[in-house]
């Protein structure tokens, strides 16, 4: 693929009837200079509805589909972006393998259910083997290189305990899914070579929109892991993230919908936040038109199995 070309780009769940991630994610490639030439909804009309909002709002001229194959091959597509439900996002990847063509999905990977770690093997592997990148939009590893602008002396991979806030629009054990491939995913990139399988996971889940989540990742043979989840269904959701006790909340400011991470220590500094998931985005982008070969990303796999043990501890 030719570095300069503005390659075409199909996207499945644009719509907004849940989080409207998939709306951020078309506008975010839009910006990144790729072609989002087509979307996929669960019917005509949902289709015709995203299609309509991303031209209303966004300034892009896609075409609705309610068949991810015919759109794949119909709009001529280079990547695939999922965006719908878990449960299709099995289906959509090995929709896009079979055509050819790079994949950015939400996580998790595929629905936390059967098979799901051999079946994730499977996929990385053959999207390698085909010459073909496959990425996972889990973005909190993003807000590093800022969390680092507020505690310059901080060595995340040095330190012996991480912890982490959020706020997933889900309840009970499907905050699994919602919120666990994010701290995750950024430890995994933290500590690729490190031995699979968390340890000493403990779930403590006093109503079905809180849970503490506590386990050590094998990470630099052992850090201390903290996540505490509490369920908001309408954004601006809180975060934070801390290593050794130095925590940065994440904070956005409008106009705008902008980003910064604050620490209260120090008086409250604060530093602006470049949105992770635009940088998630920029980076496929900038993968995909460099071109191959497309190593699997060695957090993918730890990731679901890291997730495995989770379910198998989760009330």
């Amino acid at each position: 693929m030719s570095v300069l070309r503005a390659f075409r780009v199909g996207v499945v769940g644009a719509g907004r009837s849940r989080n409207g991630v998939g709306e951020h994610l078309a506008r975010f490639l839009h910006a990144a200079g790729t072609r989002v030439v087509a979307v996929a909804g669960s019917s005509a009309d949902s289709a015709a509805r995203a299609a309509q909002a991303l031209a209303e709002r966004h300034g892009i001229d896609a075409r609705p589909y309610d068949h991810v194959p015919r759109m794949i091959e119909d709009a001529r597509l280079d990547a695939l972006v999922i965006a719908s439900p878990d449960a299709t996002h099995g289906p959509c990847l090995r929709q896009a393998l079979a055509a050819g063509v790079h994949a950015l999905c939400e996580k998790p990977l595929l629905a936390l259910e059967g098979e799901f770690v051999a079946e994730g093997e499977r996929l990385v592997a053959a999207f390698a083997e085909r010459g073909l990148c496959l990425a996972v939009n889990a973005q909190w590893r993003f807000a590093l290189a800022t969390y680092l602008l507020l505690f310059p002396d901080v060595e995340p991979r040095a330190a012996r305990s991480f912890a982490m806030a959020m706020a997933p629009p889900a309840t009970g054990r499907e905050m699994i899914a919602s919120a666990m491939p994010h701290p995750l995913s950024l430890l995994d990139h933290l500590f690729p070579d490190a031995p699979s399988g968390l340890r000493d996971v403990r779930v403590e889940q006093p109503s079905p929109e809180r849970a503490r989540v506590t386990f050590t990742h094998p990470g630099r043979g052992g850090i201390a892991c903290d996540v505490r989840l509490a369920t908001s269904m309408a954004p601006p959701r809180p975060a934070s993230l801390a290593f050794d006790g130095h925590a940065a909340a994440r904070v956005i400011r409008e106009p705008g919908y902008r980003f910064a991470l604050r620490t209260e220590e120090g008086g409250g500094r604060e530093v602006p936040l470049p949105d992770p998931m635009e940088t998630l985005v920029k980076r496929f982008v900038a993968t995909v038109r460099k071109g191959p070969p497309f190593p699997p990303d060695p957090a993918i796999v730890p990731g679901l199995r890291h997730l495995h043990d989770l379910l198998d501890r989760w009330p």
